[in-house]
C-alpha cells in the first residue's frame, strides 16, 4: 500500500511539471496595466503569481480586450481572470473563488461645469468600455435616454471623456483614479462624482481548464492562512474627501 501512495503522489507531481496557467488580463489599471507592446502586467499578476507558482508551475499573463477574454474563458484558453459576478457576457462554465479579489467603486463622472452637467444635453452621451454591463447600470441609463459610446478598455474611455469626446464617463474608479495620477491631473475639484454602486470582483476559473483544481485549492488556501476579506484590501476614492 505505501508503495502504491508512494506511485500516485509521484504521479501527481509529475503531473504539474512544467505547468503554464493562462490569466487574462485586459487593461484596467492599477490591477492590471498593458503597455503599447501588449505587454500586461501589474497588482492583480503578481499577486497570482506569488500564489500559483511554484519551480514548476508558471502564471503567463495573456493581454486582450474585455469581450475577448470572456470568450477565451469559456473554451479554456485562459485558465483564470478577475472579473465581477454580474457581467452577462461572461461564460456559464466558471467558477468564482472566494473571498473577493478586491471591492470596486462604480463611478458617473460628468464635468464640473454648468456646460458639462448632464441635464443641460439632450442625449449626453457616456464613454464605457465594450462588454460590461456595469452590473445593470447601462440598461437603467439607456432607459434615461443616455448614449453610450463603446471602447476596447478602461483607458480608452477614460482618455475619450477627459478629451471632452462624451459628456460623461461610466467607470470603475480605481482605473481612472491611477490615470489622474499618472498624469498629474487633479480629480476631487474637477469632476461630479455619483457613486453607483460598490460591487465586489472575484478571480474566476475557467471549468474547462486542466488547473483548476490546483488554482482553487492554492488560492482559497492562501486566503485562508491569512485570514483575509479580501485578496486586495479596497481602494479610498480621492474623490471623497
Amino acid at each position: 500500500m505505501r508503495w502504491l501512495l508512494l506511485f500516485l503522489l509521484c504521479c501527481h507531481f509529475m503531473t504539474l511539471a512544467n505547468v503554464e496557467i493562462r490569466m487574462g488580463l485586459h487593461n484596467f489599471p492599477p490591477y492590471s496595466v498593458m503597455t503599447d507592446n501588449d505587454v500586461c502586467g501589474g497588482e492583480a499578476i503578481d499577486l497570482t503569481r506569488e500564489i500559483l507558482e511554484t519551480a514548476d508551475i508558471k502564471v503567463v499573463a495573456v493581454c486582450a480586450t474585455a469581450a475577448r477574454l470572456y470568450k477565451m474563458l469559456g473554451t479554456g484558453e485562459i485558465d483564470l481572470t478577475i472579473n465581477i459576478k454580474q457581467t452577462k457576457a461572461l461564460p456559464a462554465n466558471i467558477r468564482f473563488i472566494e473571498p473577493p479579489y478586491t471591492q470596486l467603486s462604480l463611478v458617473l463622472l460628468s464635468n464640473d461645469t454648468p456646460a458639462g452637467a448632464l441635464n443641460s444635453v439632450e442625449k449626453p452621451t457616456i464613454a464605457a468600455i465594450r462588454g460590461f454591463d456595469y452590473s445593470g447600470q447601462r440598461q437603467r441609463l439607456s432607459a434615461q435616454g443616455y448614449q453610450f459610446v463603446d471602447l476596447p478598455d478602461s483607458i480608452d474611455a477614460i482618455e475619450m471623456f477627459i478629451k471632452g469626446r462624451s459628456n460623461a464617463l461610466l467607470t470603475y474608479e480605481a482605473p481612472f483614479t491611477f490615470f489622474m495620477a499618472q498624469r498629474f491631473l487633479p480629480v476631487a475639484t474637477t469632476y461630479n462624482r455619483q457613486l453607483l454602486d460598490s460591487i465586489n470582483t472575484y478571480y474566476a476559473v475557467s471549468e474547462q481548464s486542466l488547473h483548476k483544481t490546483y488554482i482553487h485549492q492554492a488560492l482559497s488556501g492562501y486566503a485562508a492562512a491569512k485570514q483575509l476579506r479580501y485578496f486586495t484590501p479596497p481602494p479610498v476614492s480621492p474623490m471623497t474627501h
